[in-house]
């Protein structure tokens, strides 16, 4: 949990500003929830529903100490590729799993159950294999791409 100072300015992880793909950069005296600290390079997984296809790896844009909603399941393991991860975990089988993993009242007050979600097996092969992967991935988003360019 956050004890954090509140003159310090921050950089924040949040499930609404997850479409802008940037953080909101707020005061520490603006912070009224639960928050937690995070660092460059750690997977938030959203586990709210309708959002739980939202994965966002921490790239860091500012000097600001990086903190994140209690909307996020965080992963932090510098063994695994991080776009390797996101990509896993942004994938259909990995979204059924979560999707039949959430509890509360229904729709949008369902959650995914961290301790869960954190024991399913994500496919992991050598971290070369792992980069490998991803730069396949991003070859063929980049020719899909091109070939959405040329259709216009």
């Amino acid at each position: 949990m956050l004890e954090g100072n509140k003159n310090r300015t921050y950089e924040l992880y949040s499930v609404p500003c997850f479409e802008a793909k940037y953080p909101e950069i707020v005061k520490g005296t603006e912070i009224g929830s639960t928050k937690v600290l995070v660092n460059k390079g750690d997977v938030l997984i959203s586990k709210i529903n309708p959002h739980l296809n939202r994965v966002w790896c921490v790239p860091q844009f500012t000097e600001h100490r990086m903190i994140a909603s209690s909307e996020w399941i965080i992963i932090r393991n510098p063994e695994i590729n991080q776009s390797y991860l996101v990509y896993v975990l942004q994938s259909g089988y990995f979204l059924d799993k979560m999707l039949s993993n959430t509890s509360g009242v229904g729709g949008s007050l369902t959650r995914a159950k961290p301790y869960e979600v954190k024991k399913y097996e994500i496919p992991l092969p050598p971290l070369a294999e792992q980069s490998r992967i991803v730069a396949k991935i991003e070859e063929l988003f980049s020719t899909l791409d091109q070939m959405e360019r040329n259709l216009v």
